[in-house]
C-alpha cells in the first residue's frame, strides 16, 4: 500500500508537469518589435554602408522578407491594416484606427490577450492613442503617457533651442547631442522593454511583448556617438535626383520635411541631401544598438529557444530618390518595407523574394502560436513560406494611397489613381523607377492585366 501511494504520488506529479508544459506555458512568446519609417536601409538586406549587426544577427536566425509591402505608405493606414488583418483598399480616406477598416473586429494584441497571453505595448505601436487601450494586459508605455515627459520631438541639444518653427513650435530636422540612449524616448523605451522581460520570465504564461521604436522618423535625433559612426563626406547620394520620365502630376513627393525648422539648409540642396541620409543612418544604427540590448536580455533570461521574434518597418521610405523624402507616394521605395522573422523550429538564415504584404503578420504569428485566426482576417499565413522560401508568395501585393491603387508584381509596379491618371515601372529593366511606360503601346495588355487584378481585389 505503501509503494502504491508513492507511485501514486509520483504519477500525478508526471501528470502535472506533462500539463504544465502541454498548457499555456508551452506556447511560444512573442517579441513583436515595429520600427517607425524603416526602409530595408539595412546590411542584411545588401546596403553595406549601413552598420546594423544586431538586427543582421537576427536575419541569420530566422528568415528575411525581401519583397514585403505595405497597404498604405504612411503609418497610421500602414499599422491599421496590419493590427486589423484588413487591406485599406475598399476604405475612402486615410485609416488612422484599425477599427476603420474592421469595425467591431478583434486586433492582434487582442486575440493573443484572449488566447491567455500576457500582452504588453511599449512605444509606438498603434497610431491613435485611442486604440492603445484594447487588447493589452497593463497601460501601455507609449508616446501618449509622457515617458518621463519626454516625446518623439524633444530635442536635447542647446543650440537646437535657436531653431523653433513658429507654425507650429517644433525643432530642427536634425541634432547630434552628446546624450546617454535613454535621453531620447526610444531608449527608454527599451529599457521599459528590457525590465518587463525580466518580469515576464517569472510569469507562468506566454507574453506577447510588442516593443515599438520612433526613429527612424523625422526628426533626426539620435546621440552623437551614432552620427559619428559614419563619415558625412563618405556618404553617396541617389544617382536618380530627377522626377521619373513621363511621370503623371498625381506623383508628387512628402511634405512632412516642412514640420521641422530646415536650421537655414536649402531644401534638396547637396548639403541637404548629405544631412538627411547622416541623420537617417546614424537613427538606425541606434535602433539597432537598442535591439541589441533587447536581444542580449532574451537571450540572458533563457528566453530564446520559446520566443518568436518579428521585426519590421511600417512602410518604405524615399531618401532623395527622385528628390523626394519620406513617404506618401506609391513608387516602390514607399511601399516596400522591412520584415524579419525568427521563430523556434523554422529555418534560419534564410531570405525569399516571395511577394507578402504587412497584412499577413496577423494570420501568420497566430498559426506559429498554434491560435485560431479571427474569421475576418484577408490576409494569408507566411509560415508556408517560411517553410519553403523558395515558393513564388502570392502573385501581387496592393497598396492605397489617397485616391492612388497601386500593385506591385515580381516585374511590374503599376499605380491607377481615380481621375484617369496612371503610372507603370518595369522592375527588371528599370528597378529605379526612373521611367513611366504607362503610355508605351508596348505595354497596353499588360496595364489591362494590372488593372484587372486591381478591380478584383477591390470590392464595389
Amino acid at each position: 500500500m505503501k509503494n502504491f501511494n508513492y507511485f501514486f504520488i509520483f504519477t500525478s506529479l508526471i501528470i502535472l508537469i506533462s500539463c504544465k508544459n502541454g498548457g499555456e506555458e508551452s506556447k511560444p512568446n512573442v517579441l513583436f518589435v515595429a520600427i517607425d519609417d524603416l526602409r530595408p536601409e539595412l546590411k542584411c538586406y545588401g546596403a553595406k554602408h549601413i552598420k546594423s549587426p544586431n538586427i543582421d544577427r537576427l536575419s541569420e536566425q530566422g528568415i528575411l522578407f525581401n519583397k514585403a509591402y505595405c497597404q498604405a505608405p504612411h503609418c497610421g493606414p500602414s499599422r491599421s491594416s496590419l493590427l486589423s488583418g484588413v487591406s485599406t483598399l475598399n476604405y475612402e480616406g486615410i485609416p488612422l484606427k484599425p477599427s476603420d477598416l474592421a469595425p467591431g473586429k478583434i486586433t492582434l494584441p487582442a486575440t493573443f490577450k484572449k488566447a491567455g497571453y500576457y500582452t504588453i505595448n511599449n512605444g509606438k505601436i498603434f497610431h491613435q492613442r485611442e486604440d492603445e487601450k484594447e487588447g493589452w494586459s497593463e497601460v501601455p508605455f507609449s508616446l501618449v503617457n509622457g515617458l518621463k515627459g519626454n516625446n518623439h520631438l524633444t530635442f536635447h541639444e542647446k543650440k537646437s533651442a535657436k531653431f523653433i518653427l513658429e507654425k507650429n513650435q517644433r525643432g530642427p530636422f536634425f541634432e547630434a547631442p552628446d546624450v546617454p540612449d535613454n535621453t531620447y524616448i526610444d531608449g527608454q523605451t527599451c529599457d521599459k522593454t528590457i525590465s518587463d522581460l525580466k518580469r515576464l520570465a517569472k510569469m507562468d504564461k506566454p507574453f506577447f511583448l510588442a516593443c515599438g521604436f520612433v526613429r527612424p522618423h523625422l526628426p533626426f535625433y539620435a546621440p552623437k556617438k551614432y552620427w559619428d559612426i559614419y563619415q558625412r563626406d563618405e556618404i553617396e547620394l541617389a544617382n536618380n535626383r530627377y522626377k521619373p520620365h513621363n511621370s503623371p502630376d498625381a506623383l508628387i513627393g512628402s511634405g512632412e520635411f516642412g514640420n521641422y525648422n530646415d536650421k537655414n539648409i536649402e531644401y534638396n540642396s547637396d548639403e541637404f541631401h548629405l544631412i538627411s541620409r547622416h541623420g537617417y543612418y546614424a537613427c538606425i544604427s541606434y535602433i539597432d544598438a537598442l535591439f541589441g540590448r533587447i536581444m542580449s536580455t532574451l537571450d540572458d533570461l533563457g528566453l530564446r529557444d520559446n520566443t518568436i521574434i518579428i521585426l519590421w518597418g511600417d512602410h518604405g521610405w524615399n531618401l532623395g530618390e527622385h528628390n523626394y523624402w519620406s513617404k506618401h507616394n506609391l513608387l516602390y521605395t514607399s511601399k516596400n518595407a522591412p520584415l524579419i522573422i525568427s521563430a523556434p523550429g523554422h529555418k534560419k538564415n534564410v531570405k525569399t523574394d516571395g511577394i507578402i504584404e504587412l497584412l499577413d503578420i496577423y494570420p501568420t504569428l497566430c498559426e506559429l502560436t498554434g491560435i485560431d485566426p479571427p474569421k475576418h482576417l484577408e490576409g494569408k499565413s507566411l509560415v508556408p513560406l517560411m517553410k519553403n522560401p523558395n515558393k513564388l508568395g502570392k502573385k501581387a501585393a496592393f497598396s492605397k494611397w489617397r485616391n492612388g491603387t497601386s500593385i506591385t508584381t515580381t516585374e511590374f509596379s503599376f499605380t491607377k489613381w481615380d481621375d484617369n491618371q496612371r503610372m507603370l515601372f518595369d522592375l527588371k529593366k528599370d528597378p529605379l523607377e526612373n521611367e513611366n511606360i504607362a503610355e508605351n503601346p508596348i505595354y497596353m495588355e499588360k496595364i489591362e492585366e494590372l488593372s484587372k487584378l486591381i478591380e478584383k481585389r477591390i470590392d464595389r
